[in-house]
């Protein structure tokens, strides 16, 4: 049985003897063993850190506010020793107690890496479920590092449904040819993979690949972000050769061209057309280039409205064209997707403990309507990994939005008459109800009032109304909620929530 070491840090004695008595419940109980060092001031942690540096403690308790060697109190202790323990290879993990909490310092603790901020008076019963829960999580980092040891090609094209193997098998053609490519797809959908992809396939593979966001710059400095501006030919803006010179003998990448300003148009197809450029204040220029243009836009409704050229349309999407599908018309690539994504973040954060996700997950996930495509995708297994303490990734590690209101999957009013909702369906007409009634409300006051009641009928709801827990989750004495029960008539067997 392998030993875990502790580092106990507070200026409080009695403090420190209660977690080390309960810390002996819990190695009978759980069959551990423990080693423990106290420190009662902030120096004395330091010093037991570095003392340790070489095999690091799994865990280390630290009180936020506490006194350096001096005896001068240092309020920032807590957070100087967490900063210390970070550096540290492996690092211990850290679990920040305070009697002086702040939304600024939770803030601070939970963004260096605390995997938890506990207030006093503290709850030892959830402090040693903390306690086991980081230890075990910990021997998994050490055991298991290579869970995630993979290097991560950020290019990489995941997915095996039907309609990204015809995406696929098109790449692979277009690739040899050294024509242009014009690539349709909505936002997140992958469009600068896909020409990456093409780039990487191509002969000119060794050659560089640019990318021009055409909605990044300003319309005054598009057009010497693309061709170049030689020096002093404007105040106030560096030279440079543009990325047309740049991407010479490989691949220009001009990314939701259909946000181009109509102005540069003429100029941008005689590039294409002629492969000639002339920069500001430049002589005209060959330059080898292909091109690959991307865009979210539908681009005969922008030239009806005069604002996207009709010849340069022609010119970018005469020779081969791409369309990329929606994620919700992949949902078989939505599970290899977020393993994909999970691997990546969780390497890339130091959790490669986290194994998967809960069996619940894929439902979840696949029900979701995905407006932002994969990139949404990403962000959301991105955040569920930054917010992770267990093995698994559980629902409540995903975003608000997946917890709240369930509006992804209310149908379309042209298929209402062939649906009959379900109970997650009508749980969300009801989630959705809720929020018109706050925003159908006058004044501030009443919002603040019919929010506050919400708030606590769904905090006793999760607590089973025991108001003892929620009074001290909610940071308020039970004689006060039990005034704002019964102001708000709050019922145990309310049907509101």
């Amino acid at each position: 049985m392998s030993q875990s070491k502790i580092l106990i840090a507070d200026d409080d004695k009695d403090t420190c003897r209660y977690i080390e008595q309960h810390l002996a419940i819990l190695e009978t109980k759980e069959d551990l063993q423990v080693s423990i060092d106290f420190a009662y001031d902030r120096d004395s942690a330091l010093a037991y850190l570095e003392q340790n540096s070489k095999q690091p403690y799994d865990l280390a308790i630290v009180d936020l506010w506490m006194p350096d060697a001096s005896g001068v109190v240092d309020r920032e202790a807590g957070l100087k020793i967490l900063e210390r323990c970070k550096k540290l290879k492996p690092n211990p993990a850290v679990i920040i107690i305070t009697g002086y909490s702040s939304s600024n310092s939770a803030l601070r603790a939970m963004g260096l890496g605390a995997v938890d901020y506990i207030q006093r008076p503290i709850d030892y019963t959830a402090l040693m479920a903390q306690v086991k829960q980081t230890l075990e999580i910990q021997k998994l980092k050490v055991a298991d590092t290579q869970t995630v040891g993979d290097a991560f090609d950020e290019y990489e094209i995941i997915g095996s449904s039907k309609a990204m193997i015809e995406v696929m098998k098109q790449v692979g053609q277009i690739a040899q040819m050294d024509a242009d490519v014009f690539i349709y797809g909505a936002s997140g959908t992958g469009k600068e993979l896909i020409a990456h992809a093409i780039h990487k396939h191509s002969p000119r593979k060794n050659g560089p690949f640019r990318v021009v966001n055409c909605t990044a710059f300003p319309k005054e400095q598009v057009e010497a972000e693309l061709f170049g501006i030689a020096r002093k030919a404007a105040t106030q803006v560096d030279p440079r050769p543009g990325k047309f010179l740049e991407a010479s003998g490989g691949t220009l990448f001009l990314d939701e061209i259909g946000e181009m300003d109509i102005d540069i148009q003429p100029k941008l197809l005689r590039a294409i057309e002629q492969k000639e450029i002339q920069g500001i204040g430049k002589e005209v220029q060959q330059v080898d280039v292909r091109i690959i243009a991307a865009t979210n836009r539908n681009l005969t409704e922008a030239i009806a409205k005069g604002l996207f050229r009709d010849d340069l349309y022609y010119r970018l999407s005469g020779f081969f064209t791409i369309h990329l599908p929606l994620l919700r018309d992949r949902e078989s690539d939505i599970q290899r997707l977020a393993n994909y994504f999970l691997r990546k973040y969780a390497q890339r954060f130091d959790k490669n403990y986290i194994y998967g996700f809960e069996e619940d997950m894929l439902t979840i996930l696949t029900e979701y309507p995905w407006p932002g495509n994969v990139r949404e995708l990403e962000k959301d297994i991105q955040y569920a990994v930054v917010t992770c303490k267990g093995k698994f990734i559980s629902p409540d590690d995903l975003p608000l939005k997946f917890r709240t209101s369930h509006t992804s999957i209310i149908p379309n009013t042209s298929d209402t008459q062939s649906i009959t909702p379900n109970t997650t369906d009508i749980q969300s007409y009801q989630d959705t109800a809720i929020m018109r009634q706050l925003l159908d409300i006058d004044t501030l006051k009443e919002a603040k009032e019919h929010f506050e009641k919400l708030f606590l009928e769904w905090k006793l709801k999760r607590n089973d109304w025991n108001i003892k827990s929620t009074a001290r989750q909610l940071d308020t004495s039970r004689k006060n909620l039990h005034k704002k029960i019964k102001d708000y008539g709050l019922q145990r067997n309310s049907k509101n929530m």
